[in-house]
């Protein structure tokens, strides 16, 4: 179970209301002193380092998910068209489908972030026939490691 997670109070819909989120520690379950273990017991150094480090690189994606919204918001204060976080995943593969290039697609697609990039690729990989058209090229340039198109 993952007892750190970003919040996500309110997605920011509309221009004058901003995302707002947090990170959160979930309350259970507690130990009998009410403790919440963000690692698991370690016995070594070694498998302390490595529990902080997996705890570090979470917090980690949770600041780049949050700066991405936050971003986006301020882009759509601005006036500013494209693509973004707030799209769907079908709505983001219509624009990467109209790309003119393979760099364009990489644009488009590498600017959004982490969990979205996921959750795109997730559609065109078992919804669309990745054998033909821009879902082919999209299909062979996905980096299923680092979640872009290279």
């Amino acid at each position: 179970m993952e007892v750190l997670l970003l919040d996500v109070i309110q997605e920011g819909e509309g221009e004058a209301v901003p995302p707002c989120m947090r990170l959160a520690v979930r309350a259970y379950p507690s130990d009998a002193r009410g403790f919440v273990s963000l690692t698991p017991e370690c016995d070594t150094i070694e498998g302390f380092e490595q529990a902080v480090a997996e705890l570090k690189r979470s917090m980690d994606s949770m600041v780049e998910s949050a700066r991405d919204t936050f971003q986006q918001y301020g882009a759509r204060l601005k006036g500013e068209k494209g693509i973004t976080d707030f799209h769907s995943a079908e709505e983001i593969w219509q624009s990467l489908e109209a790309c003119a290039s393979l760099e364009e697609m990489q644009e488009v697609f590498n600017t959004l972030g982490l969990r979205k990039r996921q959750e795109v690729a997730d559609f065109i990989l078992t919804q669309l026939n990745i054998f033909k058209g821009a879902a082919s090229t999209f299909s062979q340039h996905y980096n299923e490691e680092e979640y872009l198109l290279e």
